[in-house]
């Protein structure tokens, strides 16, 4: 057995489901499966959210280890089946290692979904979520307004590179100051509430809560903490670009909000 393959292979399967959104103790389970088809003892992984360490080591072969630096995260649930799928088929038999590093390989260069799509459904999102709160048709549609800024948003950050808290205040901020100033100075009859909750609800840091309080609860207590800071970072992101938009919008309007 190619032993250096094996370690590559391994690796490359956690850090697909790390950069996917997978838990910490997910990633480290499937490495560690991976690596024990050598048949050796010492099969060590530590997984944190940013990063993977990983040695291999007998008494027959020098040891192998590999640390691998995940700097970017997003919530991919495809990718993390097929990650997965891909692994359980290695251990079992039903396919070799030279396929499964080629398969995984694969992975990493497919695109799921057309960028058409993606910023479709990010403008869509918005009065889907405000429906969900109870909005109106206008509502909605002020909402969806704000889902557009979603998009132009996400666009430029990806293209000037900046960071996604700096990203997540901007947006919220803009989105505060349109609809107050729209709805006050075309005196709608639309509960301000349930527009930028609306809008705001796909920002929200699900995924890493829910991510950072089962690796806590499995005891990756450093993994998990980082996802808890993560998601309270983002949320006082969206709330500071809030309540700046809210004020700004008030001084614009001569205090009438």
């Amino acid at each position: 057995m190619n032993y250096k393959l094996l370690v590559d292979t391994a690796v490359l399967a956690g850090e697909i489901m790390l950069r996917s959104g997978a838990e910490t103790y997910r990633v480290e389970d499937t490495i560690y499966r991976i690596l024990k088809t050598s048949g050796f003892d010492r099969c060590d992984v530590f997984v944190v959210s940013t990063g993977i360490i990983v040695t291999l080591a007998d008494s027959s072969i020098d040891a192998i280890s590999q640390v691998r630096r995940v700097a970017e995260r997003q919530t991919d649930l495809g990718n993390i089946y097929y990650a997965n799928d891909i692994s359980r088929k290695l251990c079992s038999g039903e396919i070799d290692l030279e396929t499964a590093n080629e398969k995984l390989n694969e992975l990493t260069k497919v695109v799921r979904y057309p960028t058409w799509l993606a910023y479709l459904c990010m403008i869509i999102a918005a009065p889907g979520f405000a429906i969900l709160l109870g909005a109106n048709f206008l509502e909605c549609f002020l909402a969806m307004w704000n889902g557009i800024f979603i998009m132009v948003s996400n666009i430029m950050s990806k293209r000037l590179k900046i960071n996604r808290f700096v990203t997540n205040m901007m947006i919220c901020a803009v989105m505060a100051i349109s609809s107050t100033c729209i709805v006050n100075l075309f005196h709608l009859n639309a509960e301000m509430e349930l527009i930028i909750a609306g809008a705001i609800m796909p920002l929200l840091p699900g995924v890493a809560l829910t991510n950072g309080i089962r690796d806590t609860l499995q005891g990756d207590y450093v993994s998990g903490a980082a996802r808890l800071v993560e998601a309270f970072v983002t949320a006082a992101s969206l709330a500071v670009g809030i309540g700046a938009g809210l004020a700004l919008a008030k001084v614009m309007l001569g205090g009438i909000v």
